[in-house]
């Protein structure tokens, strides 16, 4: 990689600092800003004391997933402080690219990281063995020999039942494509059309949810049992109709954002390899 490309870091969590010590160690100028709350090794990246400073004579600058939560601040939880996402673009040349998470910013030159499909099929492996840390926590017997059942049979739902069925579960999935169902089935998992949902989680000893909309609705919720264990893995608004599970007295976790939770390094390099190839594709490196 060129030695005559610099790269900023603005904000994030530890999955930006990870990506950020990637960089720096493939041979890229890397300066981050945000980070003052963090007491570990920093490697070979340059802390700034401004974002001016970071983003001074870079090729393109890196925001955190999310990019903003109040849409007024950049995502900085290891920052003491406030960096206010007008003022960074503001800072912002026209040349210089823009690579965010969930990043909504009408300006050329601008990338959503977390849309790329080599971030979202890699970022299923940490989120599946997130949601199987979960279920090893919070059930009282083991996976093996457990009723599992998977709703959804998309990028996560895959890597999930493959992990599940090697630590011996009896999987169902659940799915609305015939093509996933007749997958289902050659992998010795049992497939039930999602018009059939009831009959899918009426016997399971733990559900792991992957459809981000709400089809565990207060119809669906009444046929599942009491002990069984519902761990939501997708997005808002979610899978499950919360209140009528509360109501119904289920235990329902919602396993947000597992991937920086459970493993952040590893989200880390997921993230830079995805950035890296937009930076690739634009010339930058």
């Amino acid at each position: 990689m060129s030695n005559n490309v610099k790269i900023a870091v603005i904000g994030g969590d530890l999955r930006q600092l990870a990506a950020a010590k990637l960089f720096a160690d493939n041979g890229i100028e890397t300066a981050i800003y945000g980070f003052d709350l963090y007491k570990g090794d920093f490697s070979s990246v340059t802390k700034c004391m401004t974002p001016a400073d970071a983003m001074h004579g870079s090729s393109a600058v890196i925001l955190p997933l999310p990019c903003t939560v109040d849409k007024i601040n950049i995502n900085a939880p290891l920052h003491d402080g406030k960096i206010v996402l007008d003022d960074l673009l503001h800072r912002m040349t026209g040349e210089q690219i823009l690579c965010g998470g969930m990043i909504n910013i009408d300006r050329p030159n601008t990338y959503d990281y977390y849309e790329r499909e080599e971030l979202k099929i890699l970022n299923a492996i940490p989120t599946a063995e997130g949601a199987i840390a979960i279920a090893l926590d919070e059930l009282p017997i083991t996976l093996h020999g457990a009723k599992v059942t998977i709703l959804g049979y998309g990028r996560i739902g895959k890597v999930l039942a493959e992990r599940l069925k090697g630590l011996g579960c009896i999987i169902t999935v659940a799915a609305r494509k015939d093509s996933d169902l007749a997958l289902c089935e050659s992998s010795s998992y049992k497939p039930i059309h999602m018009r059939l949902l009831s009959d899918a989680v009426s016997d399971a000893d733990v559900i792991f949810n992957t459809v981000p909309s709400v089809i565990l609705n207060e119809a669906i919720l009444d046929y599942i049992d009491l002990d069984t264990l519902i761990i939501d893995l997708a997005g808002r608004p979610g899978g499950v109709d919360f209140e009528a599970a509360k109501k119904l007295g289920l235990k329902v976790i919602w396993a947000l954002s597992l991937p920086g939770k459970v493993a952040p390094v590893t989200a880390g390099g997921i993230i830079y390899k995805t950035v890296n190839n937009i930076l690739k594709q634009e010339g930058v490196l």
